[in-house]
């Protein structure tokens, strides 16, 4: 079975074949080239250095030939030797070139061309003064050592000036140490007054100038240290620079490599989750300049999917709870109401069963009683059913709301009427100066009816129940307190969800549903009232903060007061308020 490489094992190899070995042959094709180009270049400023510094040293014989002339021919004005003399001396402190001016008799000296003298290092000129006399001048060749020292300082490769037997006459070389080997492979048969290449070293070109009066040599050798800085040097740079580059291509495509190989993990990682029911995995990729785009897109898609199958196990998993509670919520719902609702309408029928008797004699007082009976138990029947119709409105948030302003002393007095049954004693104080409510009306009554029934079931020792309302940091607040045991601090949390009830199924002693505290949270939050439980020693006290600020859903239309005046029940503040059956009467009455 073929073994299959990794993207990383894969790269290298093709990195191997498709760049290290052409870059190895391109490095030496290019360095080949640059050695040939190089070496003719050497060669060529080799032959036209020895040809220039040929023509220079002939140019300046030519030059100082011509002056010696001139001096000849300014000589032919003078009459008297003394003048002859004191001009040379004049012509010898002013150029300094020329020494030992000589007189000769022409017809003595037939053979007029310059001479070299080595071991004085001077050129011995002539020039005619006329038919008779000739003067000759010594030329002083320290002149080319100066021009070689000082004017040929730009040349890099050694120059010597030879004689026809091979001495030095002047040279850029102080130490001579190619001077044996110039001698050595040195022509013998030389080409005149044109530059010719001698060397057998290929990169340090040896050149020629041969002249012919006098018979000198001008030689120029390529130095090592040009060679080195010219080929060996440069040669070197391109090896380093295709080493650097192919260094710095292994480097990015490892880099690049890298990013891929770890990026391509994190999908294989997304994948597998996903198929072990991880709907939560994320990729997250490492992004640089490296990384592909197509990857960065499939991670967008990727994320998007798994976003999506997570939403929708999240939606499926959310909706199997819901069923759940909502099963739950119906057994619950059941079982409350068919309890609840057993109560009243035992009575309803009881009492109305009795006022249908014929067989039996009725008086009005009784008939009286049975029907407030009936009425009461109607009532809180109705009540009921409003708490079960109003809780989808708070859970879809569908809550429609009349919001004016209210007194809420006087909502207090209706509440407080209708919550008081087994003669429950109610304790209110009011502040004179509280200021009014901003709420809906039939909702604010059904808070405080839910809270006050709820103290008075939970009531003991028939303690009387605190209703405080003031204004605390210009807002109204109110206070209803009883005295209940101490209820536990994680139980407190619980109170406002549905179907929480203080006492089990097995233990239950009072009446209720368990969705009171639920309904007053909802319409309290709707409303922008803030409510707050606490249970300490003195009871348990539930607060209510009106905010009065425009809740969201809010609609204000004009409403009529709570009671018309007329039928107002007026309480004192700051006095204690004991309602009885007559009151409880008179507010079922006005609610019919």
């Amino acid at each position: 079975m073929v073994k299959r490489l990794k993207i990383a094992e894969q790269i290298a190899i093709v990195l191997f074949l498709a760049v290290l070995i052409p870059f190895i042959t391109i490095g030496l094709i290019i360095s080949n080239i640059s050695q040939q180009s190089v070496r003719k270049e050497l060669k060529y400023s080799a032959t036209m250095i020895s040809g220039f510094v040929g023509d220079s040293v002939q140019n300046y014989l030519k030059y100082a030939d011509e002056e010696l002339k001139q001096i000849a021919s300014a000589i032919s004005f003078f009459y008297y030797e003394e003048d002859k003399n004191d001009f040379l001396v004049e012509v010898k402190e002013k150029y300094g070139k020329f020494n030992n001016f000589q007189f000769l008799d022409a017809q003595s000296l037939t053979k007029r061309e310059p001479v070299f003298n080595a071991k004085k290092s001077i050129v011995r000129l002539y020039a005619n003064i006329d038919d008779n006399d000739i003067i000759s001048a010594d030329l002083k060749m320290a002149v080319l050592q100066d021009a070689l020292d000082n004017h040929f300082t730009d040349i890099k490769h050694d120059v010597y000036i030879l004689d026809d037997a091979g001495n030095i006459i002047a040279t850029n070389d102080h130490d001579n140490k190619g001077y044996n080997n110039i001698v050595e492979n040195l022509p013998k048969e030389r080409e005149y007054l044109t530059p010719v290449l001698f060397s057998k070293v290929k990169n340090q070109p040896l050149a020629y100038y041969q002249m012919k009066s006098p018979n000198w040599t001008i030689v120029v050798k390529t130095t090592p240290n040009v060679t080195k800085k010219t080929i060996d040097v440069p040669r070197l740079r391109i090896i380093l620079s295709l080493v650097f580059a192919a260094l710095f291509i292994f480097a990015v495509a490892g880099i690049y490599t890298y990013y891929l190989y770890v990026n391509i993990r994190q999908l294989f990682k997304g994948i597998i989750a996903i198929s072990k029911g991880s709907y939560n995995r994320k990729i997250r990729l490492l992004k640089s300049v490296f990384t592909p785009h197509e990857i960065v897109f499939l991670e967008k898609e990727f994320n998007y999917m798994t976003k999506k199958v997570a939403n929708s196990y999240a939606e499926l998993t959310e909706k199997n709870l819901e069923l759940k509670r909502l099963d739950e919520f119906r057994s619950s719902l059941v079982s409350a109401i068919s309890h609840e609702f057993r109560t009243p309408l035992t009575s309803i029928i009881g009492y109305s069963s009795r006022l249908l008797r014929s067989d039996i004699k009725i008086d009005e007082a009784t008939k009286q009683k049975s029907l407030r009976v009936i009425k009461q138990q109607a009532q809180r029947l109705s009540a009921m059913v409003d708490d079960l119709l109003v809780i989808p409105e708070i859970e879809s948030f569908r809550l429609q709301l009349n919001m004016t302003e209210l007194d809420l002393t006087k909502l207090l007095e209706v509440s407080v009427a209708y919550a008081n049954y087994n003669d429950t004693k109610f304790k209110i104080n009011t502040a004179p100066d509280l200021l009014p409510v901003k709420a809906d009306k039939d909702r604010l009554i059904q808070v405080l009816i839910n809270l006050l029934d709820n103290a008075v079931k939970y009531n003991k020792d028939n303690a009387p129940i605190m209703v405080s309302a003031a204004n605390i940091e210009n807002k109204p607040c109110l206070s209803i307190l009883n005295k209940s045991d101490i209820i536990p601090e994680d139980k407190l949390e619980t109170l406002f969800d549905k179907f929480v009830r203080l006492d089990s199924e097995l233990t239950r002693t009072t009446r209720g549903t368990g969705l009171g505290l639920y309904i007053v949270k909802g319409l309290c939050d709707a409303m922008n009232i803030s409510i707050d439980v606490s249970s300490t020693e003195e009871g348990f006290e539930v607060v209510l903060v009106f905010n009065n600020e425009k809740p969201k859903n809010e609609t204000v239309p004009e409403v009529e007061n709570i009671l018309p005046n007329d039928e107002r029940i007026l309480l004192a503040s700051q006095k204690d308020v004991e309602l009885n059956k007559e009151k409880i009467d008179t507010v079922n009455d006005l609610f019919s």
